[in-house]
């Protein structure tokens, strides 16, 4: 979607930012010869795959070690929320070349499960309220962005539905901030809270069955200015 809504060709070097395990940069690959992919946790970077074409950096996104616009394209995938955005648009705008892209894409659930109307209720009334997510920054700023010197910003969303087991669903709510926290503060452990989830998302979910569940995917895209 965002090479779509700025009609990106293929690029020398591209800069994932949060690249996490590493998923998103193997999408990256598709547009780009080379791939510098940088994340603050050592421990995803070590699970990444390894590509000749990639090389990856521990680095935050509001300190990127790297020289100024070596960079042609800069994608950053479920992980703008988390950053301090002010400093991360600078350097991202520095590392840039002029005229270079910017696309920040994030994928979310929806809570709903196709002729399920209950797994909403529940998720927003019983299972969020005890398990709250930890705070986040807005998913991105048009006004810093233009303070950084990028254009105008593309947006687009769209829906996808995902066919979901009854297991698969609670790994995908297991891996959500919200149920990391819990278990980082010790209110419940990881086993604990997994066999909750199974249960209580049972009504929704046959265990020999698959879920219909609805997520939803947004895109923001803009070239640097300056």
């Amino acid at each position: 979607m965002g090479a779509g809504l700025l009609g990106l060709g293929r690029v020398g070097l591209a800069l994932d930012v949060a690249c996490g395990t590493g998923l998103s940069t193997r999408a990256v690959l598709d547009l780009a010869d080379r791939v510098l992919a940088v994340d603050p946790s050592a421990a995803m970077l070590s699970a990444a795959p390894r590509d000749p074409r990639v090389r990856y950096l521990r680095s935050a996104a509001e300190v990127l070690p790297l020289r100024a616009g070596c960079a042609d394209l800069a994608t950053v995938s479920n992980g703008f929320h988390w950053f301090d955005q002010e400093p991360a648009f600078g350097e991202l705008a520095r590392v840039l070349r002029r005229g270079s892209a910017l696309v920040v894409y994030v994928d979310f659930f929806h809570g709903e499960i196709t002729g399920h109307a209950g797994f909403a209720g529940w998720l927003r009334d019983s299972y969020l309220p005890r398990y709250p997510g930890p705070a986040r920054h807005a998913q991105f700023s048009d006004s810093l962005a233009a303070a950084a010197g990028f254009g105008d910003v593309g947006y687009a969303e769209d829906d996808v539905h995902l066919p979901m087991s009854r297991a698969r669903l609670a790994d995908y709510l297991m891996s959500q901030s919200n149920a990391g926290a819990a278990v980082e503060s010790g209110a419940i452990t990881e086993a604990a809270l997994r066999g909750q989830i199974l249960a209580e998302i049972a009504p929704f979910v046959p265990a020999d069955g698959i879920a219909d569940a609805v997520f939803g995917v947004r895109v923001w895209a803009t070239t640097l200015q300056r």
